[in-house]
């Protein structure tokens, strides 16, 4: 998100309220526009599927099969961000920006197969136990792999820094998404649940289309190689382990317990666990707002400190270093508290206003226990992820591996023990975040002693 930075001074540096809201507001959009567009996409959708006279077996259905769709996209295109990032800022520096679109090629390439193979077991499975629609089967699996496409082009839409226009993208995604869908239902009589995946195929097309449009239109065309960014798992090992042990442990808890708790409900051939799934998104949904501010502190006061930092290390006398390795810090220290500090207390407010609120929507009091620990559980989880940022600013991605495989690991220890208990289930994501965090933290600090000779060698 290093380009956000540039704009968001511009528009801070005004100083006055209008320029201040709308920093907030393109920060917004530029951190979690994407993010949130298709989460009310995907509520819409079910809003409008739910008015259209569908059973409830329908909807679990059509829940169920996007849970699915997107857990795959998201563990398939994480196995390549990091790599790739890496790879892309490489070729940036060393002025080799005609390897960054074959790449992207070469990305696009490796994903959809790995996504299109589990796609399709999901299908067959549906086909041959269900005797699923073909047009549903169809749409089903374009969603899963142009879903998994739209997240590895994410990166490189990063790398160009157009964030208005990917959010804008996502934007008329959504807009053809429902239109594509009162198109089908009302004039073609195409099935309900069949026409909410056409939308949503329509809509993710479009989307991969216009961030490959972007690229194409910023490096040139493809000319070769590419798959040269494979290379980059061999040199950067803890890197790329690093970024897919953190999503995993996300999403280890939710495949555990989808297969092996007292919460599986079966639909189709979908094992999922209704009451842990939708308190962990609104969990996830509470706390975005961290994501800006930790992306609107960081651009706007540490990564001066650290450009600075930089330099004098590059050029500048033993006394400049360390005066700005120590300011650094200081900024450094102050930005990262000041978004836990905050975090926490929107976090807090949040539950207690949900609380409020949840007995008018029929969920359940065990609903209720199960969204506060799990919303205290996503934000340890948030400020663990924002620690091991700092370590790819340093790129000491050893401290970024093993804080993220602390934290996988004693997910799959806590989901493990919740199950064979048949209770705590939320207790998992909140003591792994809360391990991770504390090791980031004592890693980074551990770091930042030593940064000019780890820097330098």
């Amino acid at each position: 998100m290093a380009g956000i930075g540039f704009e968001l001074k511009k528009i801070y540096g005004r100083k006055t309220l209008a320029a201040n809201l709308w920093g907030t507001i393109y920060a917004t959009m530029s951190t979690i526009g994407p993010a949130v567009l298709s989460a009310v996409l995907l509520l819409l959708l079910e809003l409008l599927l739910a008015r259209a006279g569908l059973t409830l077996l329908e909807e679990r259905f059509f829940i169920a099969a996007t849970s699915y769709t997107f857990v795959i996209a998201t563990l398939v295109a994480v196995l390549f961000a990091a790599p790739v990032s890496r790879y892309i800022s490489d070729c940036i520096f060393l002025n080799k920006e005609s390897d960054i679109c074959p790449s992207a090629f070469g990305v696009l390439a490796l994903s959809s197969t790995v996504s299109g193979i589990l796609m399709f077991l999901l299908c067959a499975g549906m086909y041959f136990q269900d005797k699923v629609p073909m047009p549903f089967l169809i749409s089903y699996y374009l969603v899963g792999v142009l879903v998994t496409d739209v997240y590895s082009m994410m990166t490189y839409a990063s790398a160009l820094k157009h964030y208005k226009a990917l959010t804008f993208s996502f934007f008329l995604g959504f807009l053809l998404a429902v239109g594509v869908w009162f198109l089908c239902t009302r004039h073609l009589g195409i099935d309900k649940v069949t026409a909410a995946y056409m939308g949503l195929a329509c809509c993710y097309f479009l989307i991969v289309t216009a961030l490959v449009f972007q690229c194409v239109r910023a490096f040139g065309m493809p000319q070769g190689r590419y798959f040269a960014f494979l290379s980059y798992f061999r040199r950067y090992p803890k890197l790329a382990v690093g970024g897919f042990a953190y999503t995993l442990g996300i999403y280890c808890p939710t495949i555990i317990y989808w297969f092996f708790s007292g919460l599986t409900e079966k639909v189709s051939v979908f094992l999922t666990a209704p009451v842990y799934d939708y308190a962990l998104f609104l969990a996830v949904f509470m706390n975005m707002p961290s994501l800006v501010i930790f992306v609107v502190k960081v651009e706007t006061a540490f990564y001066e400190k650290y450009t600075l930092y930089v330099s004098a290390l590059n050029n500048g006398t033993y006394e400049l270093i360390q005066k700005e390795r120590e300011v650094m810090g200081r900024a450094l220290r102050h930005q990262l508290f000041f978004v836990y500090e905050i975090q926490l207390i929107i976090t807090v407010v949040l539950i207690c206003l949900v609380s409020v609120f949840f007995p008018y929507l029929n969920a359940s009091a065990y609903m209720l226990h199960m969204f506060i620990l799990l919303s205290l559980g996503v934000y340890t989880v948030f400020c663990m992820y924002f620690t091991i940022v700092v370590f790819y600013y340093f790129s000491d991605y050893g401290g970024a591996c093993t804080s993220s495989l602390v934290f996988l690991i004693v997910t799959v220890i806590g989901a493990a023990a919740a199950v064979l208990w048949n209770d705590f289930y939320p207790l998992p994501l909140l003591i792994s975040g809360l391990s991770g965090w504390i090791v980031a933290f004592l890693l980074l600090r551990r770091r930042m002693e030593k940064l000019d000779s780890f820097l330098m060698c």
